[in-house]
């Protein structure tokens, strides 16, 4: 005799430490139990109409960058002259959602020496609302390659100095266009003229479009891997190029390359 028990009553005697014992199955009664002919026929039930996938929405067409002129007498400038001109800049649409104009990160006066103008991409959103360049995790990055160095981004007297190839966030989390880096670039070449840095290190390929295009056309526009490790020569200076550090927390394998063009920049300096 054995008792008819189902399958959570079995389970509570187990967890109580009770064996139950069941007669072992015929393997005749397992075979025909297994048997398609002894299982239930499955009602065929008429296939669901196929369901027409929900048109994509249209991708908007980017709008075309409206450019104007750049302010009058802008090579000529000196720094401060410069400074006011891209605070008020309207040569194109960047500046209808910019907070802050990043055209560097301290001042400067005629005369004094910088040794490293560092250029970065154009400027996030973070950025734009804390009007500086590199901050963040990417700023605490930064200051610890530049310290490994011996160097500072603060300080009156810092041989460094920081700004971006593109002075105004591009709204909507978008890259800058190739005609804003090219109007914008007006800028930057006459910041390295009047500061004359030993060294100029692009960080991000934005910033290599920009300062590498005059002399070097379509081929600044290849991957930085390629444009790194070596040294380039844009408005009269030395240029070396490196990743950008928001790129290097998403790859960190990749520091050792940034450490090595960051040596290579310091080569540069010294000699």
């Amino acid at each position: 005799m054995s008792l008819n028990l189902d399958t959570r009553q079995r389970a509570m005697l187990a967890e109580m430490g009770v064996r139950v014992w069941s007669p072992a199955q015929a393997p005749e009664a397992v075979a025909v139990a297994e048997s398609p002919a002894s299982l239930p026929r499955q009602r065929l039930e008429p296939a669901a109409p196929a369901v027409p996938a929900a048109p994509t929405a249209p991708v908007a067409p980017t709008a075309s960058v409206v450019l104007r002129p750049l302010p009058e007498g802008l090579a000529q400038m000196d720094w401060s002259s410069l400074q006011a001109a891209a605070a008020s800049c309207q040569a194109c649409g960047l500046c209808e959602g910019r907070q802050h104009n990043l055209f560097a990160n301290r001042s400067w006066t005629e005369g004094e020496r910088v040794s490293w103008l560092i250029v970065g991409d154009a400027p996030s959103q973070a950025e734009d609302l804390a009007g500086q360049a590199f901050v963040g995790d990417e700023g605490v990055l930064l200051d610890a390659m530049l310290q490994a160095l011996g160097l500072s981004r603060s300080g009156a007297n810092s041989p460094v100095l920081i700004t971006s190839a593109v002075k105004c966030h591009p709204s909507a989390n978008r890259n800058p266009a190739p005609e804003e880096i090219a109007h914008c670039q007006a800028y930057l070449k006459r910041q390295i003229e009047l500061l004359q840095p030993q060294v100029v290190l692009a960080m991000g390929r934005f910033a290599a479009q920009a300062l590498l295009h005059g002399s070097m056309g379509e081929a600044a526009t290849q991957p930085l891997g390629k444009l790194r490790g070596q040294v380039h020569a844009a408005h009269g200076t030395q240029v070396v190029v490196s990743y950008h550090p928001t790129y290097l927390l998403r790859s960190p394998s990749d520091k050792a390359k940034a450490w090595a063009d960051l040596c290579l920049a310091k080569s540069l300096v010294q000699g």
